[in-house]
């Protein structure tokens, strides 16, 4: 039985409230405790529709200091677009935004559960990761059997504070080479079809 770690990229359909996403990118590393090499899986789903992009802007010391925002469409491949927080969808976009939310949920429960099934997984590791599990959940993705550890709540229980990603990758020295992937505890090696991949997130 082996461990998932997962993390997920999702935008809001912009325009429309908060409610109506669409996930763009999910990204899984699979941990197998007999041979300790890490198994990288990762999947784009792009549908032609205008998203909100929403990250953190984070100084040296990985503290949040502000919130980027812009418009992305994957389908077409132009990100960085101009967000104008007034803009309000036309009621027949946002039909079709909503068409196109559940195919993409539909084609993310399929992937999760081809991983699921491929890897006979039994634990999923996620970091924050109470969004991703809500949208999991909208997507019904079966996490019945699955044990689920978010190492962002633990680390809040045990110290009282919560840490960003940003921030715990500097304070464990996170670090990524073309021969292999980090911390300044642990070394794993990373096949070369993978070096440009490996990121906090």
């Amino acid at each position: 039985m082996k461990t998932l770690f997962f993390d997920m990229e999702w935008g809001q359909i912009y325009g429309s409230n908060r409610k109506d996403f669409i996930p763009t990118e999910i990204g899984a590393v699979i941990s197998d405790s007999e041979k300790d090499i890490p198994i990288l899986e990762s999947k784009k789903l792009c549908y032609d529709i205008d998203i909100v992009i929403r990250k953190n802007i984070i100084n040296q010391v990985g503290k949040t200091i502000g919130l980027s925002e812009t418009v992305a469409n994957v389908g077409k491949g132009e990100y960085q677009k101009h967000f104008n927080p007034s803009y309000k969808i036309r009621k027949a976009d946002k039909a079709v935004g909503e068409k196109l939310s559940h195919k993409s949920l539909y084609e993310l429960c399929q992937y999760i559960h081809t991983l699921f099934k491929r890897y006979h997984i039994a634990k999923m590791v996620l970091f924050g990761g109470s969004e991703d599990l809500k949208l999991l959940r909208k997507a019904n993705v079966n996490l019945y059997k699955i044990k689920i550890i978010d190492v962002q709540h633990l680390i809040r229980r045990k110290i009282r504070y919560l840490f960003s990603l940003d921030k715990v990758s500097l304070i464990i020295g996170f670090y990524s080479s073309s021969r292999f992937f980090g911390s300044r505890s642990f070394r794993y090696p990373l096949p070369k079809r993978y070096k440009y991949l490996i990121k906090p997130h």
